[in-house]
């Protein structure tokens, strides 16, 4: 048997297998450098990723190292950052005679930033960020999921400084394809839990028309207790107040019609304790606003169940929302003399569902 090199096959086939993998590498580093081309094309921000692995026999690609700042102001946090960024053919699709996509973050966070200016503030929300993703991926996203991700709210401007973080966030996005091809409706549908305040529980539905002009959709949303001590920079920073005790849980229903929204957002405080003159003596105008808004607070609440809470009706469109502030105020009183809120969704028999990673 003639020894394997000396066949006349064998080096041919080195030489295609060399040139495959040359491709293959300098093809991640082609695709590598046109995400951080398109990345830095958007206005305000900027984006970098450190390395891009290539899986062609399943028509993927991850992104490593990915991170996305704001080039204006002095924001001292990236606005999104992840180990590893996933996009691929989504295969079960194709038994349906549709070709797209999904997106997987692995271990995303993001940073939604509040400033005295629009310089030193970061949002985000207004900034093409669908189109760039159309860019990076060239079939449409079907679906999309979050593993273990971090949402915050900072506000580096106040005293103390505020980080109000939803941690060990998993999120679903199905149908975002609008088509009838791989669901029963139109209707895209995105399930999310969290962790507030890395503590407690919320959880999250929304279902959405995503090709609406305007935003469309029927979210509801419920947040089970968390300790209102976990508040206190929030409380701080904003109402010069702290929390001695108590516990909050919050119920939020909202749905929009082409911009046009209606709802309503009901915080429930249970057991709260706002002044100790023990702890409070500090600044005396601080003591002085302590003392009003915690006797306010225990004054108009419903004692029986030792609860402050109200309803805050929710309506107008996005350019204009207007919640009525009126409203609010009578519910106060509603809540301690008539019947105390729950801090549950109008519909008792509403469960909102866990998230399923494997949703389809």
């Amino acid at each position: 048997m003639k020894q394997i090199w000396k066949q006349k096959w064998f080096w041919p086939l080195v030489v295609i297998l060399v040139a495959l993998l040359i491709v293959r590498l300098y093809l991640a580093i082609w695709v590598r450098d046109y995400v951080n081309r398109k990345l830095n094309e958007m206005e305000d921000y900027r984006g970098h990723v450190a390395a891009v692995d290539l899986h062609l026999w399943r028509g993927a690609y991850t992104i490593h190292q990915v991170t996305i700042e704001k080039t204006t102001g002095k924001v001292p946090v990236p606005f999104f950052s992840a180990p590893a960024v996933d996009l691929s053919v989504e295969w079960m699709a194709l038994w349906h005679g549709a070709v797209v996509g999904e997106i997987e973050f692995y271990r995303p966070k993001m940073n939604f930033v509040n400033g005295p200016s629009k310089a030193s503030s970061q949002f985000g929300v207004d900034k093409p960020w669908v189109q760039k993703i159309k860019q990076l991926f060239p079939v449409k996203i079907n679906r999309f999921a979050v593993h273990d991700g971090e949402i915050h709210y900072r506000d580096f401007s106040h005293d103390p400084k505020v980080d109000v973080v939803f941690d060990r966030a998993q999120m679903v996005g199905t149908n975002f394809t609008n088509s009838k091809k791989l669901s029963k409706t139109l209707i895209a549908d995105i399930d999310m839990e969290a962790r507030p305040l890395r503590t407690g529980e919320v959880r999250c539905n929304v279902q959405l028309d995503p090709y609406a002009p305007k935003p469309t959709f029927d979210m509801k949303l419920e947040l089970a207790e968390v300790p209102l001590t976990k508040l206190n920079d929030f409380a701080k920073a904003y109402g010069h107040f702290t929390f001695e005790e108590g516990t909050l849980k919050v119920a939020t229903e909202l749905n929009s019609k082409n911009g046009a929204f209606n709802g309503y957002v009901e915080p429930v405080f249970d057991h709260m304790s706002i002044f100790d003159p023990a702890h409070d003596s500090d600044n005396p105008i601080d003591f002085i606003w302590q003392g009003i808004v915690g006797g306010l607070t225990r004054i108009i609440r419903n004692h029986p169940k030792d609860r402050f809470g109200t309803r805050v009706p929710l309506s107008g469109n996005f350019d204009d929302p207007t919640p009525d502030v009126m409203t609010t105020i009578v519910n106060v009183f509603k809540n301690a003399f008539i019947k105390a809120f729950e801090g549950k969704l109008e519909n008792e028999n509403i469960e909102l569902p866990k998230v399923d990673k494997e949703k389809h």
